[in-house]
């Protein structure tokens, strides 16, 4: 038995001299340039929303401005609109458990306002708060009391210690 393998030959022959040849120079760089895009639209992207990020967690902590600051020393309290009430600066914190605002007005002077806290020991803490343009008022420390000079003060207050 032989095989007659002549006629496939030629076939084959014929269709591989109108096949051409394939180019995969051409699709390989085409395809590079799509991976190189959609990397830097990726990498763009992630920027935007990082930068977006940031700036949506800056602004959500940031404390709206709540009052002026007071021009002249004060002993605080509803009569003064300069003055923020204790309702306002606790806005600004989170009291620990058990511990609440005094019943005694909030102190200003000049940009400085004090309110005292009590605390389940019977014992009490200043809450300090700092006014800025701009930004308004803000927690600045908590303690027993300040040096006045060092916070700028030119006016005596009742929380200062010197």
């Amino acid at each position: 038995m032989t095989d007659n393998l002549g006629p496939l030959r030629q076939v084959m022959s014929d269709l591989s001299e109108h096949g051409g040849t394939a180019d995969m120079y051409e699709r390989t760089l085409r395809r590079s340039r799509q991976v190189q895009r959609r990397r830097a639209v990726g990498a763009a992207a992630a920027a935007v929303f990082a930068l977006g990020g940031t700036v949506a967690f800056a602004m959500s902590h940031r404390p709206d401005p709540l009052l002026p600051p007071a021009a002249t020393p004060t002993s605080g309290g509803p009569q003064d609109p300069t003055c923020p009430s204790t309702q306002s600066l606790g806005t600004l914190v989170e009291l620990p458990a058990g511990w609440s605002f005094a019943s005694r007005p909030v102190e200003c002077v000049e940009t400085w306002a004090a309110v005292d806290v009590e605390r389940p020991d019977a014992s009490a803490v200043i809450y300090l708060f700092h006014y800025t343009a701009g930004t308004g008022w803000r927690l600045q420390d908590q303690g027993a009391g300040w040096d006045c000079k060092e916070l700028g003060l030119t006016e005596r207050a009742s929380f200062c210690t010197s």
